[in-house]
């Protein structure tokens, strides 16, 4: 008798775990795991339905009324979708009220790792005693630790006593190589923090180590202790802002040029069945004053058409 009880008991348990995993068990896997995981193929209108789950969950926009009215459009066009592609139009708008304008749907054959063939890599000039670095955006593949390693390995060469980080038409991507390549020049502690409606997050620097914000890389490239001009212009966005912002409020760094594209907020990228992304805004960049940024550009300290040659000034005003 008692079998005869337990059995029915545990099926009804199993089914239970089940229904719940096919449920959840997907915008769980993306919140965790940087994708969400399926034991059977999703149709269209569940993966519509778990995309709109994880801008609920993780968008910094995500509770708000424009989000609800969005996700009724999604879930109504969703229903007489016959593939994922059908449904990426209303994705897309959705994702722009549960992130704001720094979040996007990327699609299948944009949404592509860096990777040597596709990434202009960092270069380091000399300039008398001063680094010269140009700083390009990177996206999240397997080139950011030879990114990483280049920017750092000309910056200990090159700068003798002082350098020079050029963010100018750096539109974003993947800041742990930035950062880990610029970690000679930044100080161990937090560069910057994430801030969401419930919480902040640090982005790390621990000796040439970067934990907390994009890929955590590390390089060997040692400190050094030299004044640090950083240029920037309209271009310079995302998380070429937050690499921006991680020289701000340092006594030994000033930035010069135009103010940035105003996308300095900290986004997450999620990959879909598909192949697509969610590019998912979370959380406001802050810097180590305590300043708070997202959609507005940043004003670099000096506003000016000759940011390298003013940069330059500068530094030889600081003894280089």
């Amino acid at each position: 008798m008692f079998r005869k009880v337990l059995l029915p008991l545990f099926a009804t348990f199993v089914i239970a775990t089940c229904v719940a995993g096919y449920v959840y068990g997907p915008p769980m896997s993306a919140m965790f795991l940087g994708k969400p995981y399926y034991l059977v193929k999703p149709s269209p209108r569940k993966y519509a339905s778990d995309a709109l789950t994880i801008m609920e969950t993780m968008g910094i926009h995500g509770a708000s009324d424009d989000f609800n009215e969005a996700k009724k459009q999604v879930k109504n066009q969703a229903k007489s979708a016959d593939s994922y592609a059908d449904t990426h139009e209303a994705l897309r708008a959705a994702i722009k009220t549960a992130g704001g304008k720094h979040s996007n749907l990327i699609s299948p054959e944009d949404n592509v790792p860096g990777t040597k063939e596709n990434t202009e890599m960092p270069h380091v000039e000399k300039r008398g005693g001063v680094a010269v670095a140009k700083v390009p955006e990177v996206a999240q593949g397997p080139i950011a630790q030879e990114y990483a390693d280049t920017l750092s390995a000309g910056i200990k060469e090159h700068a003798r006593c002082g350098a020079v980080v050029d963010l100018r038409g750096n539109g974003g991507g993947d800041m742990g190589p930035m950062l880990a390549g610029l970690s000679p020049l930044l100080p161990d502690g937090t560069a910057l923090e994430f801030v969401t409606p419930h919480n902040t997050s640090p982005v790390t620097i621990n000796g040439n180590s970067v934990k907390g914000g994009g890929s955590p890389v590390t390089t060997s490239g040692g400190k050094l202790n030299v004044p640090v001009a950083v240029l920037v212009d309209g271009e310079t966005a995302s998380s070429g802002e937050a690499t921006l912002l991680s020289f701000r409020g340092l006594d030994n760094s000033r930035s010069f040029g135009k103010p940035s594209a105003g996308y300095a907020s900290a986004n997450v990228m999620i990959d879909l069945p598909d192949g697509a992304g969610l590019m998912l805004t979370t959380a406001k960049d802050r810097d180590r004053t305590g300043a708070e940024y997202m959609d507005d550009p940043v004003v670099p300290d000096v506003t000016t058409d000759d940011a390298l040659e003013a940069a330059l000034a500068w530094l030889a005003e600081q003894g280089c």
